[in-house]
Parts: C-alpha cells; structure tokens; sequence
C-alpha cells in the first residue's frame, strides 16, 4: 500500500482494519491466552468439532476464526501457524467456497440454518475442513437454534463450526455446552498505541504520541474502533496527525479543559465551572463525548483517593496518574462519587433534551451547591465541600437576625407559667375563634373548678428539655458533623421521666429516618449522655401546621407547641 498523503482520497484505498488485518496468531495482539490454546490444537491435530469465540466488539474474534481456517487447511504449517503462501492458504484468501462467513444478524431463521445443515453435509471441494464461521450468533431465532443443536453437537469429520458474539448470555446454554468457548479480553491502551504505531508506520503516516493514546482511550478497549477512528484523524490532516488534530476530528476536550472542569465543580466555584463548560461548546466539542470524558475523569479520581497509586487500573501513564493523585487529595471522596453520580444521570438522560446545554449546567450547579439537594449523597457532599473550603470561604447557613448579622442558636424562649395564658389575637393577622395554646403534653384536668393545678415537678420541663438538647447538639457537631445536619432543626420537646423527647419539623420526616440508622442514633446517644448521663432519647414528627400557627410559633417561641 503507498504511504498516505495529505490530500489523498479515503475512497481509494481500503480501511485500516481491513488493510493491516492480522494474518497469523501472533499477530493478535493481546489475546495470548486464546492463540497459545489454538496453536497447540492446530500443531498437534488435537481440533474441536466447534469453538464459540466471545468478548466485545474489535478484540480479534472474526480475524481469529479466519486464521484459525487458515491454520486447519494449511498444507504447510509452521508450529501451528497458517505458512499463508501454499495452495490452500492463498484458495481461502481468495475467497474459497469451504470457508463460508455467515452474518447470523440478517441470516437468523430456521430455514437459513436448515440451509446451513445441507451443505454442512457434502465434503469440502478443494481443502481439508469445511469451516462455517457465524458471526453475531446471539441474533439467531430460537427455532434456528434448536434446528441447529443435533449438528453442532456431532458434525460430520470434514466440518468445523466458529461461532462468534458479542453477548454470549444470550446463547442457550446447550450451544454454548456443545462449543469449546474462548473469552477475548478487551485490549490495554498500552497494546492498541503499540499496534497503531506499526500500522501507521507500514502506511507511511504518523501520529504524535499523546494523539495516539487519545485515539486508543477512545477506541474502549477494540482495535477495529482505534484503527477507524485513526483512519478518520488522517482523513481529517493527512499523513501527519498532531495531538490537536487528533483533538478536532473526535470531538474531545483535552485534559486541561477536563481538569479545569472538575477542579471547579470540586471546589464549589459554580461561575467557573459554568464558564467552562462555555469553552468546551464554544471549541465546538460535542457535549455528549465531553460528559462521557469528564465522568472518565471522575472516575479516575475516585479510584485514585480509594486505591493510591493504580496506574493498570486507569491504564494510564506515570505523569497523569501523578496529576489524577494530586487532584484527588485536593477533594473529598463523598464530593468526587457526588460529582460522578450527577454527571452519569445527566449522561444518561441527554438526549431527551432539545437544548442539552442547559441540564448540564443545572448539574453542575446542583454539584456545585450541594446545599439544594436534601439526599443523602448532597449531604455527605455538602459536609465534605464545608470540611475542604478555608473558614474565610464558607458561607455560613446561620439565620440571619435583623440588620442582616448572623445570629447564634438562642434558647432564650420565656418560661410557660403554671397555667396557659389567653392571648390575644397578634395584629398581623386575623385568627376567627382562636384555639388555646397549650403544652404538648397537656397538664391533667382539676378534679374540680376549685381544685389546685398539678405540681410543678409533675409537668414537662420544656425549658429544661430545649437547654438540654442544645447542648447536646453541640456534643454531636463535635463528634460527627454528617450527624449534625441530620438533627440542625430538632428541638428538645419534653423531658420527662428520666427521657428527653427530641421533635422533627413535619417535613423532616427522611432525617427522623435517617437518625433511626444504628451509628447515627449511637452518635446522638453518646452525646446526650455527655450532656446529662443517665437520659434516654427518643424521637418524634412535629405535625403540620398552618400559616397562622406558624406565625405564632415565631412570636412566642419554639417551645410552645399547637394542638
């Protein structure tokens, strides 16, 4: 084939794939496991009547079945391999009528499988074997299936069955019993820039070497996918492909715009991370390809803060997984797996979006402030920004008292007299036939008009109940922040008995359940009893009230409760 040159037509020459097609097993890259096995059988005339060859799709299981028909009718084999020059070899690479390719995908019924038996039936015509290669097997019908079971099983001597796919699960389990059955593993990137660089070296072109690995990220693990996506970079610049080039004909980001992307959304900075993903649309990248790398990404950086250095899992070079080990120490691994769960859901849902722009921003603002999402993965989040941010960046989430200051939690609520006072109605609003406000547990009836009202040791202690689980509260930010946002808005209901009575707001019903969890509920225990030793805990949802028994919680304090 003469070298490539800039300008030069694609349709006058064949595809890569198809051009430097592997013609003997050790020229398979990656797959050592597979070609030893079928060296040894072809060298030793040990063959099985039926092979089903499995993995994903560019990893060399079509071009090893061809070599492998090659191998078990060649009149000259070399230590199991196919001489490719004798009269056998060369009939089959000019298309013989022993060997016959099948697309099950368009061939997939009963009646193309009873063809199939017919002429499994006569004796080769001019080779040893006659070798039936099925590809996309899995497409096959059930009754397809069934017709073919008896033959695959006892076949006649002269003829040898390859079956190929993608999705073995998908076959019965009585063809994949009848079949020795080989797994193709999905190729490193280390052995897909090894064999783009001598394919592209016998067609007279180049690639820069970080060109050449985004190539083989890109390719997941196939060949065929790498040499393709090679085939469309020279197209793209001609012999002599650059990284940027490489950059510009797939459509991808480079990592600094990945890294600038994540650092924003792991620090917080909502306007940085926006901006962005500006740049990405505006250098015109395609935004489903730059989600699938920036979850990559993340990905990359979460197997970095949990395993250190792992540079054969990211299948990476030294460099970048120093770079990947610096991101991830700089973030937290609750803000990284939040990151990467919103940006697969977004990912996942893309092209359901007319303007697919707009659903990525609002992930990256949800990624960004984690303070509006009430999960409990936004929580852990949210924590973990709150834990990395420098105390002159946080941004309090205290209520803001009037004049705009923070105001501190106050338990400065007046203490209820023996008997409920009668308000009257507040002037802001209008309360027809107001209800009385009374205790949450109400005090006992008199025996009589005149009797005397309960004694004081007898009732609630309210006020000692607030004071208490406040301190409390306190103990628990101490020990277990995460535990802490479960409980912010509580409040010490009743102590009563040697058992305080903590009340969730009615909307809070997720973080009541959430306190129910063995470890939390041990956090709140522990730190009551250093508060108060000796007291129990328990919990219970507020109900919901109105706007009007709202506005009077405001104006005479959480302690009092309306029934």
């Amino acid at each position: 084939m003469p070298p490539l040159r800039k300008g030069t037509n694609a349709l006058a020459r064949r595809a890569l794939y198809r051009e430097y097609r592997p013609e003997t097993f050790s020229a398979v890259i990656g797959q050592d496991h597979i070609t030893t096995i079928l060296k040894n059988q072809v060298r030793e005339g040990k063959l099985s009547h039926a092979y089903l060859f499995c993995g994903s799709r560019g990893t060399g299981k079509t071009t090893s079945a061809k070599i492998l028909s090659r191998a078990v009718n060649c009149l000259d084999p070399k230590d199991g391999e196919p001489c490719g020059v004798c009269a056998a070899c060369q009939l089959i690479k000019a298309g013989s009528a022993d060997v016959i390719e099948i697309d099950a995908a368009s061939n997939n019924s009963v009646d193309n499988v009873r063809s199939l038996i017919e002429q499994a039936q006569f004796a080769p015509l001019e080779l040893k074997y006659r070798v039936f290669i099925i590809d996309e097997v899995h497409m096959l019908s059930n009754a397809a299936f069934n017709a073919l079971l008896k033959t695959l099983e006892e076949p006649p001597k002269h003829v040898l069955f390859i079956l190929a796919t993608t999705e073995p699960q998908k076959l019965p389990a009585t063809i994949v019993s009848r079949c020795q059955r080989f797994d193709f593993h999905r190729l490193t990137v280390a052995h897909i820039v090894t064999n783009l660089s001598a394919v592209l070296e016998k067609a007279g072109a180049s690639i820069e070497p970080n060109g050449l690995r985004l190539i083989a990220r890109a390719a997941d693990g196939g060949m065929r996918d790498a040499l393709s996506l090679a085939d469309q970079c020279l197209s793209y610049a001609g012999s002599k492909v650059s990284e940027q080039d490489v950059l510009d004909a797939l459509g991808t980001v480079s990592g600094a715009m990945l890294e600038n992307a994540a650092n924003a959304l792991l620090s917080g900075n909502a306007e940085h991370a926006v901006r962005a993903l500006d740049e990405v649309v505006r250098n015109g990248r395609d935004l489903g390809v730059f989600l699938g790398d920036l979850s990559k990404h993340f990905r990359a950086l979460l197997l970095a803060k949990t395993c250190g250095d792992c540079a054969d899992l990211l299948d990476c070079t030294d460099d970048q997984m120093q770079r990947y080990l610096k991101a991830a120490k700089a973030a937290d691994e609750a803000r990284i797996l939040y990151a990467a769960e919103q940006i697969l859901a977004v990912q996942s849902k893309l092209k359901l979006f007319p303007a697919p722009r707009i659903p990525i921003e609002a992930a990256f603002l949800r990624i960004c402030r984690p303070a509006d999402d009430r999960s409990f993965a936004a929580l852990e989040a949210r924590v973990a920004l709150l834990e990395t941010t420098p105390p002159s960046r946080q941004v309090s989430t205290a209520p803001l008292a009037q004049g705009g200051q923070e105001s501190e939690p106050r338990n400065d609520a007046p203490p209820l007299p023996d008997a409920p006072p009668v308000f009257d109605a507040p002037p802001v609003f209008e309360t027809p036939d107001p209800e009385p406000i009374r205790r949450a547990d109400p005090l006992p009836e008199p025996a009589s008009p005149q009797a005397e009202p309960p004694a004081a040791d007898t009732a609630p202690q309210f006020g000692e109940a607030a004071e208490l689980w406040e301190k409390a509260k306190k103990k628990i930010m101490e020990m277990n922040p995460m535990v802490y946002f479960y409980v912010k808005d509580t409040r010490g209901a009743a102590l009563e008995n040697g058992a305080l009575t903590v009340e969730f707001p009615a909307t809070q019903e997720s973080s009541m359940i959430g306190m129910k969890n063995a470890r939390n509920l041990q956090v709140a225990k522990d730190a009551l009893e250093a508060a108060a030793p000796g007291i129990e805990l328990s919990f219970r949802l507020a109900q919901l009230m109105n706007e009007n028994e709202e506005k009077l919680k405001e104006l005479f304090g959480s302690s009092l409760t309306i029934n």
